[in-house]
C-alpha cells in the first residue's frame, strides 16, 4: 500500500476505517527491507497518528509497534505519555525503551504504569531496584512473580523490609531460592511483630512475657536458616545481626548448639577483629584458654564463657559436625551443672539451654510423629 493511499484511508470519518490501515504499513516497518526512505515514511506516518482524536487508533498503534525494535523512539516515548492503557501497551512490550527511560516512569508513574513496568519479559537489575524503592504492593507482587525480574541480594533485602508485613509479597519472597539470609532474618522479624501485635495475643499474654515469646520464636527460626546459609551470607549475616544488635548470648549459645558452628565462628571473628581463619583455627585446636580469651575477645562476658567453651569442647569430640538436636543442649547443660564456680549469669544461660532442649524435643517429636502418621497414610 503506498504512503499517500495510507494517508487517504486514515483520514476517514469513521473510527473503524482509520484503524484498519494501521498494522501492515506501520508492523511492516519491522521488516528489515524497510530502509532509507521508505523507513522514515513509515516513521512519519506513526508520527502523524500520535495526534488522532480517537484513542482505538491511537492503541492500534501501540500495539502493533509494541514489540518493533526498530518502532522510532520519539514516537514510542509520546505513546507513553498517552491514556494509561495505551501508556501500558508499549511500556510492557517495547525493546526501544531503555533502562533510564523505565526507571523515570517507575518513579514518576501511576501504579499502572508501574505495574507495566514489573511484568516486562527482560526486567534489569537497575529497574527492578527502582521498583523495590518506590513501588506499591501489585506491582512489586508482579514482579516478584515475573521470572524475567533480575533481583540482586539487596533489592531482596529491601523489599523485605520495605514489604515484610504483606502477607503475600513475603509469601512470594519465602518462596524463592535465592533468597539471602539477610532477607529470611528480616521477614522472620516481620512475622513474629505481626502475630505478638495481634489482638488476641495482645490480650492474653502480658507484655515482657510476649517479647520473650517472639525473641526465642524468632531465634529459633533464624537458627534454621542458618543451616542453609553458605560462607558468604554467613559474613553477611554476621554483620547486619551485629548492626541491628541481635546477637544476645542466648542467640549465640543457641546457634552453636544447634551445629552452626561457622556461623559462630564467623560471629566472634567479626566482634572480635580476629582473622576468620584464626579464629576458626583456635574454635577447632586452640587450647581451651585460647578459646576462652577469644569468646571474651568477641564480647561474650567471663561469667559465661565458661558455657561457649564447653560447647567448643562437646563440637570438638562430635569431630566439629554437630548434629543439632536436643541431645547437644542437654550434655552442655549436664556437663555445666556439675562445674562448682559456675556464675549466677552461668546458670542462668544453662537454664536457658535447657528450655531450648524441651523446644528441640517437641519438634523433634512432631516430625517423628508426621512421618509416622504420613508413612500409615
Amino acid at each position: 500500500m503506498i504512503f499517500g493511499t495510507f494517508l487517504r484511508r486514515s483520514d476517514r470519518t469513521k473510527t473503524q476505517n482509520r484503524i484498519e490501515p494501521i498494522a501492515a504499513p506501520v508492523s511492516d516497518a519491522a521488516l528489515p527491507a524497510r530502509t532509507g526512505e521508505e523507513r522514515r515514511k513509515l516513521d512519519l506516518t506513526a508520527t502523524f497518528l500520535l495526534d488522532d482524536v480517537s484513542p482505538k487508533v491511537r492503541m492500534s498503534l501501540a500495539e502493533t509497534l509494541a514489540e518493533d525494535r526498530n518502532a522510532p523512539r520519539p514516537v514510542i516515548l509520546a505513546l507513553t505519555e498517552d491514556r494509561t492503557d495505551i501508556a501500558a501497551t508499549v511500556i510492557a512490550r517495547s525493546p526501544v525503551l531503555a533502562d533510564s527511560d523505565l526507571i523515570d516512569l517507575v518513579g514518576r508513574g501511576s501504579p499502572e504504569i508501574r505495574a507495566a513496568v514489573a511484568v516486562r519479559a527482560a526486567l534489569s537489575a537497575p529497574v527492578a531496584a527502582a521498583l523495590a524503592e518506590v513501588g506499591g504492593r501489585l506491582d512489586i507482587a508482579l514482579m516478584l512473580r515475573n521470572p524475567a525480574a533480575r533481583l540482586t541480594a539487596n533489592v531482596m533485602v529491601r523489599l523485605a523490609s520495605r514489604c515484610g508485613k504483606d502477607t503475600t509479597i513475603r509469601e512470594l519472597l519465602l518462596e524463592r531460592a535465592d533468597l539471602p539470609a539477610t532477607a529470611r532474618h528480616i521477614l522472620i522479624e516481620k512475622i513474629g511483630d505481626t502475630l505478638t501485635d495481634s489482638g488476641l495475643v495482645t490480650a492474653l499474654i502480658p507484655p515482657r512475657k510476649r517479647e520473650r515469646m517472639r525473641r526465642e520464636a524468632c531465634e529459633a527460626a533464624l537458627v534454621r536458616v542458618l543451616a542453609g546459609a553458605g560462607e558468604a551470607e554467613l559474613a553477611e549475616m554476621a554483620e547486619h545481626l551485629r548492626v541491628e544488635g541481635r546477637l544476645s548470648t542466648m542467640f549465640l549459645v543457641h546457634a552453636l548448639c544447634a551445629g552452626r558452628t561457622a556461623f559462630f565462628a564467623e560471629v566472634i571473628s567479626n566482634l572480635s577483629g580476629v582473622a576468620r581463619a584464626r579464629a576458626r583455627a583456635i574454635l577447632a585446636s586452640g587450647r581451651p584458654r585460647a578459646v576462652r580469651a577469644l569468646i571474651e575477645a568477641g564480647g561474650i562476658s567471663r561469667d559465661v564463657s565458661d558455657v561457649f567453651c564447653e560447647a567448643v569442647m562437646i563440637w570438638r569430640e562430635e569431630g566439629g559436625d554437630i548434629p543439632g538436636g536436643a541431645g547437644i543442649f542437654l550434655r552442655l547443660a549436664e556437663r555445666c551443672r556439675k562445674q562448682s564456680g559456675l556464675s549466677d549469669a552461668g546458670h542462668a544461660l544453662i537454664d536457658a539451654v535447657e528450655r531450648l532442649a524441651i523446644s528441640e524435643m517437641r519438634q523433634m517429636a512432631k516430625a517423628y510423629v508426621s512421618e509416622l502418621l504420613s508413612d500409615a497414610a
